[in-house]
């Protein structure tokens, strides 16, 4: 029993570990999207969100340098080519934990399984001989 309830736990946090790696993915390839798409496209304004649903109307920003958070809020200023790179990188170790971490959801919830059915049979032989 001790050991399905630690499983279980161990089942819930690494969900909540693959929803963050997935958020971050997604933040990332969004960034991504959006430097391409200023390299590609001259638009006369951009739309910037300020939050709440507002949105201001901007003169695009330079597209060529750009400001890119490194990690332990460490902000450089690199070219738009070598930020693209850089998330690029990162969008590819983020998938790759995602991956890591389906692999040991996987092999939790089978040995959870396993775990329950052992408890089941248990169960079922104390109430077999009651």
């Amino acid at each position: 029993m001790v050991e399905i309830r630690v499983l279980e736990g161990t089942f819930n946090e690494l969900s909540a570990r693959q929803n963050l790696f997935e958020r971050a993915l997604l933040e990332t390839r969004a960034a991504l999207d959006a430097l391409k798409g200023l390299s590609e496209s001259n638009p006369d304004e951009v739309l910037v969100p300020v939050g709440g649903g507002v949105l201001l109307r901007s003169p695009p920003p330079n597209a060529e340098d750009v400001l890119l958070n490194v990690g332990a809020n460490v902000v450089v200023q690199r070219k738009r080519v070598e930020a693209v790179a850089f998330l690029e990188g990162r969008a590819r170790e983020i998938e790759n934990s995602i991956v890591s971490l389906l692999s040991q959801r996987n092999q939790i919830a089978a040995r959870l399984e396993a775990d329950r059915q052992a408890l089941q049979a248990i169960v079922s032989r104390q109430n077999q001989k009651n």
